[in-house]
């Protein structure tokens, strides 16, 4: 992550690589680019607190559903990363509200691409049933990127589709290593807990 005191909305930017999570109470923007990657946005709407969360589910989830699924576990892990920072700085999970975005098919939509990319969708949707939380906006699947900027006290989201490569090559190159370190540790995850 890199923090930025000058930006176009006139608020401090952090701009999160894949991988990374952040959360904050200050009047400050999140940003970061996805492709095939999930961004996950929470804010407590009542308190002015939320955060990001960029991450992958690195295989197919099987049929028994989330909770019971290996593969799922580093997803759960990489959000309740997240809820935990919100709930550190005050935030409220009965009051959590998300945003998600991403989970495209890049790479000439090739059916094992398009695959992961379900399993992936399928994942945050089950994920969010399961906690009770809110999905006010989902813009996922496709085959684009999406430059995501997240407002943290007023849960705001500006959204950009980047048809030219061009724009996002250094986040191209740093989520292509994330996925494949994803891919390779997949099977050192560990039990999956679902806090009530």
């Amino acid at each position: 992550m890199i923090k930025s005191e000058s930006s176009k909305f006139g608020k401090p930017l952090y701009i999160l690589y894949p991988g990374d999570y952040f959360a904050s109470k200050d009047d400050c923007i999140i940003g970061t680019i996805t492709g095939t990657c999930i961004v996950i946005c929470l804010y407590d709407p009542q308190r002015g607190i939320g955060g990001m969360g960029h991450f992958i589910v690195p295989g197919s989830i099987g049929t028994s559903g989330i909770i019971s699924d290996e593969i799922a576990s580093s997803g759960v892990t990489s959000i309740e990363y997240l809820l935990g920072e919100i709930v550190k700085l005050g935030g409220d999970r009965r009051f959590l509200r998300a945003k998600v975005f991403g989970a495209g098919y890049l790479n000439s939509g090739k059916a094992e691409e398009i695959k992961l990319s379900d399993s992936n969708i399928r994942f945050i949707n089950e994920y969010f049933l399961i906690e009770n939380i809110s999905v006010e906006r989902s813009d996922l699947g496709g085959d684009f990127r999406r430059r995501i900027y997240f407002s943290v006290k007023d849960g705001v989201i500006y959204r950009q589709i980047l048809q030219n490569n061009e724009e996002s090559s250094e986040f191209i190159k740093l989520e292509q290593e994330y996925v494949d370190i994803q891919f390779r540790n997949k099977k050192k995850s560990g039990r999956i807990i679902l806090f009530e």
